[in-house]
């Protein structure tokens, strides 16, 4: 889909596929270590707080001296190869909440006991908001609220935490004439046809001439120009085209697939530990698809973020690789029934 989605462009398709195959190489070599290495080898504070703090430490160097796309959120590596780190503080995320909280097992219902964790999770994402980037920390915040879910903490956690969510949230979109763009455009797409609307219009058309069968692999039309970042954020819309409302029906279902193998290996992990970073893991890719394919169909505003597997983002692919060989890991410990 990558290479089809990438027949329109300037660029030489061949290009893409190359770096989108060393990408897949070195994501299947991460996955295979972390599927066969005991996950309860990454268990260690120093590893833990390490990871984090290098985390941390790109993402200060990409908002300051990274570029790409018309943002900072890239750091070149060479001419041709840049990466994402904002990519890597997912993993770093839910490496970091699976100790910190199984490390206070028992002590979740005292507000201090969460401090550090909500100050590290508000770290990781104003380090990546200063990036120019909203979506990915509102990412983080679904990836945190969905392992503190698992760690059964207390309601009054959650609910406290949208309501200082929100209005950042707010403050975000209203000092940004960008992002109100985009909740307009979401809400009245028809306004602006030909302007800021264009993309979701094209994206819907695309879908919706696919049908049920699709009109056939490398024969999509919107990709010729009309649909924008058809190989990377609006790929799902390339698949409705060229192969059907059924084979879209079935990318769901794949998520779906993992949504629930990833919950039975946190359900039947041996420990906390296991059960917050299958979890984590979990939530990262299915969140991540939620929210692609919701853009895709005008469910929610435009964001820039990519379909996990499948679309072009070497970055995005390797991350998501690793995070599958962690949660395959995990899967192999189950507690004895």
């Amino acid at each position: 889909m990558v290479f089809s989605a990438t027949t329109a462009r300037e660029d030489p398709s061949l290009r893409f596929i190359i770096k989108q195959f060393i990408a897949a190489g070195i994501g299947l070599a991460a996955m295979r270590y972390l599927m066969f290495r005991d996950y309860r080898d990454w268990r260690n504070q120093k590893l833990v707080f390490f990871a984090l703090a290098s985390v941390m430490g790109l993402l200060i160097v990409a908002a300051f001296f990274g570029g790409g796309a018309g943002t900072t959120r890239f750091l070149q590596l060479g001419g041709l190869v840049s990466f994402q780190p904002s990519e890597l503080a997912k993993l770093a995320l839910i490496l970091f909440l699976a100790f910190y909280l199984e490390s206070r097992r028992g002590e979740l219902d005292e507000w201090r006991s969460l401090s550090g964790a909500g100050l590290v999770v508000a770290g990781l994402c104003l380090l990546v908001y200063g990036g120019l980037d909203l979506g990915t920390p509102i990412l983080l915040m679904l990836i945190a609220a969905a392992i503190l879910w698992s760690a059964a903490a207390p309601f009054r956690y959650f609910a406290a935490g949208v309501l200082a969510v929100v209005p950042l949230v707010w403050l975000a979109v209203i000092f940004a004439p960008f992002r109100i763009q985009r909740i307009m455009t979401f809400m009245h797409p028809e306004a602006d046809p030909r302007g800021a609307g264009f993309q979701v219009i094209q994206s819907k058309i695309a879908v919706g001439s696919g049908g049920l069968f699709g009109n056939g692999v490398m024969l999509g039309r919107q990709k010729m120009r009309f649909l924008p970042e058809a190989h990377t954020d609006f790929i799902f819309a390339v698949i409705g085209e060229e192969l059907g409302f059924l084979f879209c029906v079935l990318v769901v279902l794949a998520f779906g697939v993992i949504l629930w193998r990833g919950l039975l290996a946190a359900v039947r992990a041996p420990d906390p530990f296991g059960r917050y970073l299958a979890t984590g893991v979990t939530a990262m890719i299915v969140f991540q698809a939620m929210i692609n394919m919701g853009v895709v169909l005008g469910m929610l505003p435009t964001k820039g973020m990519t379909l996990p597997f499948i679309s072009y983002g070497g970055s995005s692919l390797m991350i998501c690789l690793a995070g599958a060989g962690l949660l395959l890991n995990v899967s192999q410990h189950r507690e004895s029934v």
